[in-house]
């Protein structure tokens, strides 16, 4: 009986896999740093010798294993199985990866964005449970999410719906991101750029306690910046309310757009802390008039760093 499945997460920093049961019970998972240097077929063929080492230190076979599911961190066009564009892993742009990794294992594939696993695995086993509607949020080096929309979740024509990172929301600021936009949610809000506006105001001139945890401007990042918040450093302040004002203006475009006011949200930005998401909510509710009707619920996502390689071992049938 093919009564297992494996999820894999193929990140920017890192990449999960994870072996489940018949009753989505974790029996094996391993991590490993990605590598993007390599090329895709390196990257399939690393994938492709990781999951069957998993399988066999499990003690199974590969005919024990129902399908793979796959979550990458790109605009995947869910029915021919292509990742269209990737910010974080340029190797990976215009790669049939669902082919690429089917014809190595032999098995069923389904391939899907990291969102889009995430917000299936927390409507499912996670804070989303019970609402038939909801929007999930990922806030970390880049910006994610997934819509889920009547109890399912929602393609849209192409399989990219729920590129949220890439709504545009300034035509004042922000980086230039590779979506080609300047101003969309990413370019501002990620963790990437919130850490490269925090270097661009030291290089003004700025003083800032960041530079003591970070070592030089170089090494600036959200970890450093949270450590200087920490310490009620007033750039460090500002970084940060910078980028929770346009999250919450973004999310009150979704609620205006989908009239859905479940939001469920996760990632590393949010270990910023309260004054991080407290600061994001009041954005939302400021800008929101619905909200004095309807008032919002902000989600703390519950299954951690494991919601892309649970949802992933979801998408298979």
């Amino acid at each position: 009986m093919r009564n297992y499945a494996i999820g894999i997460d193929v990140g920017g920093t890192q990449i999960k896999l994870g072996l489940f049961d018949e009753n989505m019970q974790l029996l094996s998972e391993q991590r490993f740093l990605t590598d993007k240097d390599s090329t895709a077929v390196e990257l399939m063929n690393f994938l492709d010798q990781q999951v069957r080492a998993m399988v066999e230190r499990t003690g199974l076979t590969l005919k024990d294993i129902r399908g793979v599911g796959a979550a990458f961190p790109s605009s995947i066009d869910t029915k021919r199985g292509v990742a269209l564009e990737s910010s974080n892993i340029v190797l990976l742009n215009d790669q049939p990866v669902r082919d690429m990794l089917q014809q190595r294992l032999e098995l069923p594939v389904y391939v899907d964005n990291d969102g889009n696993v995430a917000a299936l695995a927390e409507h499912r086993y996670g804070a989303g449970r019970g609402y038939d509607d909801m929007i999930y949020a990922t806030l970390a080096t880049g910006i994610g999410g997934g819509l889920i929309l009547n109890g399912k979740l929602y393609h849209g024509m192409h399989g990219m719906a729920g590129e949220i990172g890439h709504m545009f929301i300034s035509d004042s600021t922000g980086y230039p991101c590779a979506c080609g936009v300047i101003g969309c949610v990413h370019s501002i809000c990620s963790g990437v750029y919130m850490a490269r506006y925090a270097m661009d105001r030291i290089k003004e001139g700025e003083e800032s306690r960041i530079l003591d945890y970070a070592g030089t401007v170089a090494n600036i990042d959200m970890v450093a910046v949270g450590r200087a918040l920490q310490m009620n450093d007033p750039l460090a302040l500002e970084v940060v309310n910078r980028g929770a004002e346009y999250l919450g203006r973004m999310f009150h475009s979704l609620n205006q757009i989908f009239d859905i006011n479940i939001f469920v949200y996760g990632g590393g930005i949010t270990n910023l802390g309260h004054r991080f998401t407290d600061r994001m909510i009041a954005s939302y509710r400021h800008h929101s008039l619905i909200d004095q009707l309807y008032p919002a619920k902000f989600l703390p996502a519950e299954l951690g760093e494991r919601a892309e390689i649970i949802g992933a071992a979801l998408l298979v049938p």
